[in-house]
């Protein structure tokens, strides 16, 4: 840890503020416990790091002296700022250094030490005006909208596939350029001026959003759909290795699985935390704002795994389902986003989602003009509303924190017209 100075708390506390507001909780002094635990929930659902409750309980009440660990900062700044906590400190300074000097101030009360002062606020000036102004947040909507950014596959329907990115940024102001393919910040790869063409690889199917970043600024998005002709299964170990499966690798049982012994020939280590992944990635004919969804599916028990839980993820052009069950006793750790409206298990009542999760369960889901309501085993569990469309369904997926099968899979318009049938009967 570092000495703590003046300009360090200020910039702390600012970006505290914007992560307050950017959850959506009050920014008040007398916090309860359950305003804490969801800070930790918020930070880990939108960065994927997992910061302890009392580190943020020690910051958020001022309870330190010296600065938080340097990744715990990074992780605060990158979500408040998109930057880490030195290249913010370093943007910070050169646009207040009044701020910065304050305390040389106060020890040294002479003409010379104001004139300096006003001297550097001018050149921070000119460095923060000239970061503005050619900076790519500084772009219009019909400027970033005149950016070339477009795809082509190298292939339909396949596994593993190639995609070649057209761009072009001569035009934009910037030190760095990137392309992430997805959400995910590990597959983003640097760029450069003076080329045109960059690929990539997309290893499992699904509708992701490709994105081209000037510095840590966004400036186009487009959507890529990496279709599958088939059923596929993957699994994570850690996430970023992922290691598909064909058909001849699942288990030949009249559901969707795959046995311990095959995963363990095939370097996937049951002692350890690990997820399965199956995919079925097309263009349904469906609207996600009017449409049935059922599906049956179990665990097996692993060891390295005492909260099982699956995720159903249902993705449409627009927007997405995001739906946990977990085993009894763990609905803390579940996590539910219908549309725009998140339900976090650390924050609500989600206990209606824990079940039996050994046991084969059925779950139906029904949306009727935004409007969503789910049953489990026949039983409604649960209801609720949203507001931004979702779009065409281009991708249903199930993610299990260990071993998973799935069974009986059924797609129907709001007419009750069936769009896709699966019970896997037949051997793979």
């Amino acid at each position: 840890m570092n000495t703590l100075s003046p300009i360090d708390r200020e910039l702390l506390d600012n970006i505290k503020r914007r992560i307050v507001k950017a959850s959506g909780l009050e920014d008040k002094a007398d916090w309860v416990q359950k305003d804490y635990e969801f800070l930790v929930f918020f930070i880990e659902d939108q960065t994927g790091v997992s910061l302890s409750l009392s580190t943020i309980k020690r910051i958020w009440r001022n309870e330190y002296h010296r600065l938080p660990h340097s990744a715990t900062l990074d992780v605060l700044s990158q979500l408040a700022y998109q930057m880490d906590w030195l290249g913010l400190k370093k943007k910070w300074l050169s646009r207040t250094p009044q701020t910065a000097m304050a305390e040389e101030n106060k020890r040294k009360r002479n003409p010379l030490i104001y004139i300096v002062a006003i001297l550097a606020l001018l050149f921070g000036l000119g460095i923060f005006l000239s970061l503005t102004l050619d900076s790519p947040t500084s772009l219009s909507p019909s400027e970033k909208k005149a950016i070339a950014f477009s795809y082509k596959k190298s292939m339909d329907g396949t596994i593993p596939n190639t995609v070649v990115f057209h761009y072009d940024v001569e035009s934009v102001q910037a030190d760095r350029f990137f392309l992430q393919q997805s959400w995910d910040e590990s597959r983003r790869v640097e760029i450069f001026k003076g080329n045109t063409e960059q690929t990539d690889i997309y290893y499992v199917p699904g509708f992701f959003t490709a994105r081209l970043l000037a510095d840590t600024v966004v400036i186009k998005e487009i959507p890529i759909h990496i279709t599958h002709d088939d059923w596929f299964m993957a699994a994570r170990q850690p996430m970023s290795n992922i290691r598909g499966f064909d058909r001849k690798y699942w288990s030949d049982v009249p559901y969707m699985g795959i046995d311990k012994d095959t995963l363990l020939a095939n370097h996937i280590d049951l002692s350890q935390v690990f997820q399965l992944a199956f995919y079925q990635v097309q263009d349904f004919g469906l609207e996600g704002d009017d449409f049935a969804y059922a599906t049956r599916f179990r665990m097996d028990p692993v060891d390295a795994i005492p909260c099982p839980n699956i995720s159903l993820h249902v993705q449409g052009e627009t927007g997405y389902y995001w739906i946990m069950f977990g085993q009894k006793g763990c609905e803390s750790e579940l996590y539910t986003s219908l549309g725009e409206v998140q339900h976090p298990g650390k924050y609500q009542d989600l206990t209606m989602f824990g079940t039996e999760i050994y046991q084969w369960q059925e779950v139906r889901f029904k949306v009727v003009d935004k409007k969503v309501t789910l049953m489990l085993n026949g039983k409604p569990i649960f209801s609720t509303a949203y507001s931004q469309p979702i779009g065409a369904i281009k991708e249903i997926s199930y993610f299990f924190n260990g071993l998973g099968m799935i069974d009986d899979v059924r797609l129907w318009d709001r007419t009750g017209r069936l769009h896709f049938s699966e019970d896997f009967d037949s051997p793979p």
